[in-house]
Parts: structure tokens; sequence; C-alpha cells
């Protein structure tokens, strides 16, 4: 197993990777600034082999542009965007806490399964998010169909 190095990326470090899907890669960042300024943020970058491919750039374009306009509490909001080091990125919020992975694969282990509240908890929650996101409209007034295409919880790539 390789150990991860922080690697300054522009103006963010990149402290870990999270997950790696089959478009992008996810890290955990911290954008540093003057004075000592820090904020803990994740970095969502395209494959290094797959920024030659026209159609997954733009289809990560379209996803940065279309995932600036959401603004919802089941949401993580996104901070950046932007071309560096001849890749694509999206900055974006760093939430805390435990993954649902994580949850199912420690309930599985007990062998003892998530709770009827505990999952409809988290259905009604990431339905919110849904149904904000393929009501949206854009900026013109247009009701939006592209958001259909985005990952509005930002967790499979």
């Amino acid at each position: 197993m390789t150990v991860f190095q922080p690697i300054r990326f522009g103006k963010y470090v990149l402290l870990d990777k999270i997950a790696v899907g089959g478009m992008a890669e996810l890290f955990r960042a911290k954008i540093t600034g003057a004075q000592g300024f820090e904020k803990l943020t994740a970095i969502k970058k395209i494959l290094p082999h797959l920024t030659a491919e026209e159609d997954l750039v733009n289809s990560f374009i379209d996803e940065a542009r279309l995932a600036a306009l959401l603004q919802h509490q089941n949401i993580v909001q996104l901070y950046d965007f932007g071309d560096m080091e001849s890749s694509y990125f999206i900055a974006m919020e760093h939430l805390f806490g435990k993954d649902l992975r994580h949850i199912a694969n420690k309930s599985k282990e007990r062998k003892l399964p998530l709770s009827l509240e505990y999952a409809l908890y988290i259905t009604s929650r990431v339905s919110e998010g849904l149904d904000y996101a393929h009501n949206l409209k854009d900026l013109q007034g247009n009701l939006s169909t592209s958001f259909t295409e985005i990952s509005v919880l930002q967790t499979s790539s």
C-alpha cells in the first residue's frame, strides 16, 4: 500500500486521496492563504489519463457549471473550478463525519441492519436534495433538466 504524501496544488494542499471513480479522483485538501488562513476542502480532479478525452472533459465542465447553481443544505457547496497542471478540478465543501459506505460496512460486519428510522432519515435527506436539484431553474429562469446528469452528493467520483 502506497502512503500518500501531501502535494501542493496551486493554492491547495492535497492531503490524502478519498476515492477514485471512473472519471475523477477525490482528495481531502486544504486551501491556504494569507496570515496562516486554512480551510479544509475536497478537490475533485479528472483522472490524468482522461484529460485528453474531450467528451469527458466537457462533461466535467458541465458538472461544475451546474453544481455552481446548487444552494441546498443537503448538497455540498462548490467553492472553485479551474484548470491547473493540465487538468480541470472542482473545489468543494468538505463534509466531516462518516460516509454512508462506512456505516453500511460496519452494519454488515456486526450483522445488524440499519434501523428503519435511520434508513428513512437518510433517504428523506437525499430525496430533498434531489428534488431541489431537479426543480432548480438556471440563471435564465428555465427549468434545467441537465441536473439529472450530475452527482448531487458528489460521492461516486
